[in-house]
């Protein structure tokens, strides 16, 4: 399927449970309710529309089986958001529609859309704006409440945050792999077989094409599942030990098999891999080239190289030789020209090359800046964030389980 036919739009906790087990409606029959969770009524039409998003903005080939089987995860999914936002009223949250607006613009952004064209998309495909906008205002409703509710209780101490560091640092000198990830919810399954069903259809759709980021986004109650499931560039040994043998056998651009774990079902995507320690090729250089003519003398152009101080000095020096001064900013060092990488590969910041006949030119090659590669960006800062977004996830999710557990749900 084409990218222009899809809608690979993000979302946050709300869509990343559609893939919650729930109990068929027997028919559709009850006057068009599909069920009635604490009073509200989702209609039949309410759960038929959220399914044709669904295919929509997945790229997932529609069939009667595949359509069957995600109705009854949607309408789940419909009940989740009503009581999300019964939770969200409860403690007096109310999203603006201008709230609602700036997130589809910033959908639309996402998926190199405009506004109008989500809105042309949905119309085309049948699918009334409020269904959008109801799963968005569920979403946004539930983040401001898992916010509010369960962030003053996560603590993080310095030292779990130096432990995370230190491994981290460990991992810089071993082979890395960029993975994405879709993590599914064995509590949201009431069978095996619907864990296996869906597991498989998932993997049979990514590597029949389907974008991950927009099955990711879908489908995962992982934290990463905003960002489309990417992990980003990390050691094996940061994994579970049953994920980082998975990832050890696969090759860029595959798909794993479901895999079991306790926390899960794991479907995992290796986007690439490699060796550990830094790449020199990736280094940064800042050089300036000054290209004296062959009307130049020689002993200028060695009077201006030994008289070398900084780069503008040099700049202002060239220019009264009528040299040709050209800087290329801070550029990774595989991407310069050949002649330039011979002459500043070894060169620290503030140091100038000998200077380098190229036919009726001489160039003299400096480096203004240089900042090498580290293999690996570490900051304290992110380790915290990723200990929170677990942790609050987590809260979210136990939270949302009690709130099905009290909840009056009539199935129709």
């Amino acid at each position: 399927m084409k990218p222009s036919q899809t809608l690979h739009f993000a979302v946050g906790f709300a869509v990343a449970l559609l893939m919650a087990a729930a109990t068929p409606a027997s028919s559709r029959d009850v006057e068009g309710i599909a069920a009635v969770v604490n009073d509200q009524v989702i209609s039949l039409y309410d759960v038929d529309q959220r399914v044709d998003l669904f295919f929509a903005s997945s790229g997932i080939e529609k069939s009667p089986e595949m359509t069957e089987r995600m109705r009854q995860q949607v309408l789940r999914a419909l009940i989740d958001e009503k009581l999300q936002l019964q939770e969200a009223k409860r403690v007096e949250i109310e999203i603006e529609n201008t709230e609602i607006e700036e997130r589809m613009e910033l959908l639309a952004k996402q998926d190199d859309r405009t506004l109008v064209g989500i809105k042309t998309f949905l119309k085309d495909k049948a699918i009334e704006e409020e269904t959008m906008e109801a799963q968005i205002r569920a979403e946004l409703a539930w983040n401001q409440f898992v916010r509010r509710n369960f962030s003053g209780r996560i603590k993080i101490g310095e030292q779990e945050i130096d432990e995370q560091y230190e491994k981290a640092v460990k991992a810089v000198n071993q082979t890395r792999y960029l993975v994405s990830e879709i993590l599914l919810n064995l509590d949201n399954f009431s069978t095996e077989e619907q864990v296996r069903q869906l597991s498989d259809e998932i993997v049979k759709q990514l590597q029949a094409g389907v974008a991950f980021p927009a099955i990711a986004r879908q489908f995962s109650i992982a934290p990463t599942a905003a960002q489309g499931g990417q992990l980003g560039w990390i050691s094996a040994d940061q994994l579970n030990p049953r994920l980082s043998q998975v990832v050890r056998q696969l090759q860029p651009g595959q798909i794993s098999a479901p895999v079991p774990t306790t926390g899960g079902i794991y479907i995992l995507a290796l986007v690439d891999k490699r060796a550990g320690g830094n790449d020199p090729s990736k280094n940064k250089f800042d050089v300036l080239t000054v290209g004296f003519k062959s009307t130049v003398a020689a002993n200028k152009i060695e009077r201006f190289v030994s008289n070398f101080k900084t780069c503008r000095r040099a700049q202002s020096a060239a220019k009264k030789l009528q040299a040709n001064v050209k800087r290329s900013g801070l550029k990774e060092l595989r991407t310069l020209p050949a002649p330039m990488i011979q002459a500043v590969v070894n060169l620290e910041a503030g140091e100038i090359a000998p200077p380098r006949a190229a036919g009726e030119v001489t160039n003299v090659y400096i480096v203004c800046d240089r900042k090498d590669d580290l293999g690996i960006d570490i900051s304290r800062d992110q380790i915290a964030d990723n200990i929170f977004s677990q942790r609050i996830a987590v809260m979210a999710r136990r939270h949302l389980r009690d709130l099905r557990r009290d909840a009056v749900v009539e199935y129709r």
